[in-house]
């Protein structure tokens, strides 16, 4: 398409014990979070799998509040601050989304309660699946 600017995606990433953990932001939010036990994988190569046509730019500063909110999550507290969010999911995903989201840290429910909390209680294998697209599997565990 003659004109179009490619979608610019901020990478960064932290470790946590083992765990890598890769950030991707966008200008609107929070975009995605990828895990790894590799030794030390670059998000940029990471995430250009993920969005071959996007430019990938290494950038802490742009995922500084995505970062804030999986250290939050990692200490079992909640995040103080809003966090803006870049993420395509079909209304029911989000519902299911919002309603985990609602679990308190160290509880557990299973995908039938989910269901019921986000208004479909025959729902359950519909939230397994939204769960498994989850693009931000730290902040909506």
């Amino acid at each position: 398409m003659a004109g179009a600017s490619l979608q610019k995606i901020y990478c960064g990433n932290m470790k946590r014990d083992r765990l890598y953990i890769h950030m991707a932001s966008t200008e609107k939010g929070a975009l995605r979070i990828g895990l790894s036990l590799r030794s030390k994988p670059d998000a940029k190569v990471f995430f250009n799998r993920l969005y071959p046509s996007a430019e990938l730019v290494e950038d802490d500063d742009a995922n500084r509040p995505l970062q804030r909110a999986i250290e939050a999550a990692f200490s079992n507290k909640k995040h103080q601050d809003a966090l803006r969010l870049d993420v395509a999911c079909t209304p029911f995903q989000w519902s299911a989304m919002k309603a985990v989201a609602k679990i308190p840290f160290g509880e557990t429910r299973t995908y039938k309660e989910v269901a019921a909390m986000a208004g479909s209680p025959e729902g359950a294998r519909a939230v397994g699946q939204a769960m498994g697209r989850n693009s931000l599997p730290l902040i909506f565990p």
